[in-house]
């Protein structure tokens, strides 16, 4: 797997030459030893930039180099999951650093990358117009989308909060990009009907603040929502396309739906910081998506993999849960 050797070259390059910085410079303090080390972490920020693409190549090798029946997708899930949220941790580390020391300034009133006053409403606004962007370049048309704030707090001021305002913009396009594109695919056939409206609510309760998304693009089966956060498969067209068919044709693929990480890494940006993503279908009618951040910054604690002899063993063994007359997702 090429893609694989790739990817592993970069990581073993990157930390060799962390390694070597640090022995030569254990003992220099210098503002000097500071310009060298933010130049070598912006090095091996531009060197890791295509990761993700890198292994979704490297996993489709995988796929075809390997029979059906013996790849562990469960497996190869748990260590993607494990894998995204970790680069999700270094990114932070190397990003805040680059902002704060490098040439790259800060935008007004953040700390490096992190905005203490992010206005929730502002985001997914921006989301929604970006999302509208994208769908009338590929459909010719885009559901309207209403924003509701409704701030349960005393004070009925404006929704913010301590949050990194590009994983939220990430989180709220991608949900908003799947309900336009199943709107539109499920009601574009009807010529004489209006594309029903998306629904967002933002939320400020005493301890979450939650954006809800409504749509009315058709939802899916309850029994699906595994399959939605696979790594491996997308919606697209109103049945699943696995991430290794036609491959090796990707303008085959619409812009609008594209390999099926969307939904996956939205969710593990709002797990990094202690909140969710979850989604409710009402299958024929439509989806209600839920994104849940902290409230406060004390309570948005970062949540990241612990490598310990349990995950060896969920490698070596597979998930143990056949105790069970159905799946576990399913109780």
């Amino acid at each position: 797997m090429p893609s694989i050797q790739t990817l592993n070259g970069w990581y073993s390059q990157s930390l060799s030459e962390l390694i070597e910085f640090r022995e030569k410079n254990s003992d220099n303090d210098s503002d000097c030893m500071v310009d060298k080390f933010t130049d070598l972490i912006g090095n091996i920020n531009q060197r890791h930039s295509t990761v993700i693409e890198t292994m979704a190549k490297g996993i489709m090798e995988l796929k075809r180099d390997t029979k059906e029946h013996s790849l562990d997708q469960s497996s190869l899930q748990y260590f993607l999951d494990r894998f995204y949220i970790n680069r999700t941790s270094m990114r932070l580390l190397i990003t805040q650093h680059l902002t704060l020391f490098g040439k790259e300034k800060p935008f007004k009133k953040h700390i490096g990358c992190i905005n203490p006053n992010c206005s929730v409403m502002e985001i997914v606004q921006s989301a929604a117009e970006d999302a509208a962007s994208l769908c009338d370049q590929y459909y010719m048309a885009a559901p309207e989308v209403e924003i509701e704030e409704v701030n349960a707090s005393r004070d009925g001021s404006r929704i913010t909060v301590c949050y990194i305002p590009s994983h939220l913009h990430y989180m709220v396009f991608e949900l908003l990009k799947n309900s336009m594109r199943a709107t539109i695919e499920k009601h574009m056939m009807e010529s004489n009907s209006q594309l029903p409206e998306i629904k967002v609510i933002i939320s400020k309760g005493k301890e979450d603040i939650v954006i809800r998304i409504l749509d009315r693009g058709g939802g899916v089966p309850l029994d699906k929502l595994d399959v939605i956060f696979s790594y491996m498969y997308s919606t697209a067209s109103g049945h699943q396309h696995s991430l290794f068919d036609g491959a090796e044709d990707n303008e085959s693929i619409s812009p609008m739906a594209g390999y099926g990480y969307g939904l996956p890494l939205s969710r593990l940006y709002a797990r990094y910081l202690n909140g969710d993503l979850r989604l409710s279908p009402l299958e024929g009618y439509g989806m209600d998506a839920y994104i849940y951040l902290k409230r406060f910054s004390v309570n948005a604690n970062e949540v990241i993999p612990v490598f310990s002899e349990a995950a060896s063993q969920r490698y070596k063994f597979g998930d143990l849960s056949g105790d069970w007359t159905c799946s576990q997702s399913q109780l």
